[in-house]
């Protein structure tokens, strides 16, 4: 505690005593001070070392080679964010508004050439190819029947002024549509899931696949930016790449 003094005098014969007190107090400011430096430090490495243990716990269980294709894919993905926004930081965040904000028509794809050897690890998900057994038009809409369905799916064409419909051509081009059937889970999706609950980006990221299904790149980006922080964006930048393929 320091006194104010009215007294020259006074403050002159207790000069000493003064700066003695007020240096007390300098000294408790700065012990307060290296405190909450070293608690705002020990904060910040325990969330760390949190999201360096759920880094380590996802990439075990995805497994050495889908952790190194993985890696081989962000990695291209970054080089590409650093291309396009030289001297813009932070990039992938950039790049999500970008595309939340329909400001870019033709998003980053995995290279054609690679995308094939990915797709023949457990990177990805393993599918069987089911085509429709018969596809008919009565007049107001077309019919679709699976073989492994007993429900029959309808679609009904939205013509536009002047223009006719090509009923036979439609037909054809409806029994060449295939329908995936998940047989194998990706080790991605078992991988995240297995730190579903470990952040709320992953955890709203899940929750709106249950409820919608398949997102658009815009909106899965919106979703991504809201969520994200420096913590996260190793997989945020996991999610959003490879949604787009199907996790």
């Amino acid at each position: 505690m320091c006194f104010y003094l009215k007294s020259a005098k006074y403050k002159k014969y207790h000069h000493n005593f003064y700066i003695c007190v007020g240096n007390h107090k300098k000294r408790r400011m700065k012990n307060l001070t290296i405190i909450l430096i070293f608690i705002s430090l020990f904060a910040c490495n325990q969330t760390t070392k949190k999201s360096d243990s759920q880094i380590e716990k996802f990439e075990k269980i995805l497994g050495g080679q889908e952790t190194i294709y993985l890696n081989e894919i962000i990695a291209d993905f970054d080089n590409y964010l650093s291309s396009k926004y030289p001297d813009q930081k932070p990039k992938f965040k950039t790049y999500l508004t970008d595309i939340s904000e329909l400001k870019i028509k033709k998003h980053w794809e995995i290279d054609s050439a690679k995308l094939e050897k990915y797709r023949a690890s457990n990177l990805f998900g393993k599918y069987d190819t089911l085509y429709p057994d018969s596809v008919w038009y009565d007049g107001l809409s077309f019919s679709i029947k699976y073989p492994d369905d007993e429900f029959i799916e309808e679609m009904i064409p939205i013509k536009r002024k002047g223009e006719n419909l090509n009923v036979d051509s439609t037909i054809t081009s409806l029994k060449n549509e295939p329908r995936f059937i998940l047989t194998k889970q990706s080790k991605l999706f078992t991988a995240l899931d297995s730190i579903n609950q470990s952040d709320s980006l992953i955890i709203t990221y899940f929750d709106a696949k249950k409820a919608v299904g398949n997102l658009s790149p815009s909106i899965l980006a919106g979703g991504l930016k809201y969520y994200l922080n420096d913590d996260n964006e190793y997989f945020a930048k996991r999610i959003f790449i490879m949604d787009m393929y199907g996790i």
